[in-house]
């Protein structure tokens, strides 16, 4: 493998061990660091392909190992988190409803694979569907602000509506449903200072409450992208992005 080809695997390799460290944790009881840790993972996604396309370092090795560690840390991780962060529903109710999001999220990932090796046209602008890492980083999210809405108030709201949460994302994955890829739109064309004041903004959010600002982005993602997406879907051709 060529020097250029080792950090963004090495990216990836991250993603998988912050997924394999999950599910550790998620078995100990330890649900928030679980979760942490597939938020860090889903960071550690976002730099890897990006990287290998800045690098021109791309390589079919790369994608069959991002495809495998997404599934580990993204389909994987999140069901068993979300069974023991449950434990209060029937076990046979939640073993089956993780078994449900893990295959959505697996054939999520084999569609997008079978896609790309087939040379579908794929937008920028759209996903198809619910990508596997927002589905699993919504999981995580949602028990990080579990734990925090339970210390505060001392309610475990949060828990008793995450596995209806979790099935109706399971369904959103495998959905042809066009959802915004609102990444496309940040960037150096917006203007460099506009685009400074959105980071530092977000990171002083960040900063200041974590578990509130993950939340509120990724909620108000999901809820603006699906809605956007369904109006302007109409308008689009094949071709959407399922990465």
């Amino acid at each position: 493998m060529k020097i250029r080809e080792m950090l963004p695997t090495v990216f990836t390799m991250g993603n998988i061990i912050c997924g394999f460290t999950s599910i550790l944790c998620a078995s100990n009881h330890q649900l928030e660091i679980a979760g942490w840790l597939i938020v860090a993972a889903m960071a550690l996604d976002a730099f890897d392909g990006r990287l290998a396309r800045m690098m021109k370092s791309a390589s079919k090795l790369g994608a069959q190992l991002d495809s495998m560690a997404d599934l580990a840390t993204f389909g994987i991780a999140p069901a068993i988190l979300m069974i023991k962060a449950c434990a209060n529903f029937p076990a046979i109710f939640l073993w089956g409803l993780g078994l449900f999001f893990m295959i959505c999220a697996a054939f999520r990932l084999a569609r997008f694979n079978i896609q790309k090796d087939d040379g579908v046209n794929i937008s920028r602008h759209f996903f198809t569907g619910l990508p596997t890492t927002l589905s699993g980083g919504t999981i995580a999210q949602l028990v990080i602000l579990n734990q925090f809405i339970q210390i505060k108030f001392g309610t475990n709201l949060v828990v008793v509506l995450l596995p209806f949460i979790t099935f109706t994302l399971g369904l959103f994955m495998i959905s042809k449903i066009p959802f915004f890829n609102i990444t496309s739109k940040i960037g150096l064309k917006q203007g460099i200072w506009f685009m400074i004041l959105e980071f530092s903004a977000a990171i002083l959010f960040f900063v200041l409450m974590p578990e509130l600002a993950l939340s509120t982005a990724l909620s108000c993602y999901l809820i603006s992208c699906a809605m956007y997406g369904v109006v302007k879907g109409r308008h689009l051709k094949k071709g959407y992005s399922v990465t």
